[in-house]
């Protein structure tokens, strides 16, 4: 499909054999990005083609892991990026991820075909959807925000993306170049600190010595209702990404401050692994 990335497949596999290419720990954090190839290396026309926001599975045939040799992952880049599939996420103190974190360049990875229906709206069934992401959760808004850009989508996109400090914020230089290219879109990023309990002074405090300028504090009514007006909230379609406390919080938010309809909220749910 020529509006996918210009690859074109006539049978879809079910397995691709993709090529590691590029590595990258992002400094202050414990996550980070996987670059693979799309062309499945044994199968000369089968391009590992995907929706974005779609995810997809990833076996590294660990024996020794007890959840087994297989993860699922969003496909954090776009359709339109036509070269490579980005992957990204924590590095945890498992066997899987210790493997993933360690693997060379060049090394050959098997990854199903990618599914899920999170994943932007049908032409002319919404025409503004809001993003609501915490931490690793921004990885299917990357694939989203920078396909509508790339195609130039006519439809309003508005994202509050939330961390733990300003460091923590993935993909921000991607986001930032879309937001540039794209009138139909605005970013909002928070900070809330190291932990739950943090006071929003102590945090503005912390703030106070960089040259933060956005919000300070978790996502919550105010903060919504600071950028978006009544008709915004009543016509937008609200996608949550993010561990599941924040989807719990988010969810409430939505449902019982907003009254936002549930056939109007999507959910994708990371649980850390």
């Amino acid at each position: 499909m020529t509006k996918d990335g210009g690859v074109v497949l006539s049978i879809r596999p079910s397995k691709f054999q993709l090529k590691l290419l590029e590595t990258t720990p992002h400094r202050g954090t414990d996550m980070m990005s996987f670059r693979l190839g799309r062309k499945d290396v044994q199968q000369e026309n089968h391009y590992l083609n995907y929706k974005a926001g779609q995810y997809a599975a990833m076996d590294l045939e660990t024996k020794e892991d007890a959840e087994g040799p297989v993860r699922s992952f969003t496909i954090a880049s776009s359709p339109t990026e036509e070269e490579f599939i980005l992957i990204s996420t924590r590095i945890r103190d498992t066997p899987f991820k210790k493997k993933l974190a360690n693997l060379e360049i060049g090394t050959t990875i098997k990854v199903t075909a990618p599914v899920g229906s999170f994943v932007l709206p049908e032409e002319g069934n919404s025409k503004r959807v809001v993003f609501l992401s915490g931490g690793i959760g921004v990885t299917p808004f990357r694939s989203m925000v920078k396909y509508a850009t790339d195609n130039r989508m006519p439809i309003g996109i508005m994202m509050f993306d939330s961390n733990r400090n300003e460091e923590s914020i993935l993909y921000r230089t991607d986001f930032d170049q879309c937001v540039n290219a794209n009138n139909n879109l605005k970013i909002i990023y928070t900070i809330t600190g190291e932990g739950q309990g943090e006071s929003s002074s102590s945090i503005a405090s912390a703030a106070a010595g960089s040259d933060w300028k956005g919000e300070i504090g978790f996502i919550n009514k105010e903060m919504l209702t600071k950028y978006m007006t009544d008709d915004e909230l009543t016509d937008s379609v609200f996608y949550i990404c993010g561990p599941p406390g924040m989807l719990k919080a988010m969810q409430k938010l939505l449902q019982d401050d907003l009254r936002i309809p549930d056939q109007k909220i999507k959910i994708e749910e990371f649980t850390g692994y």
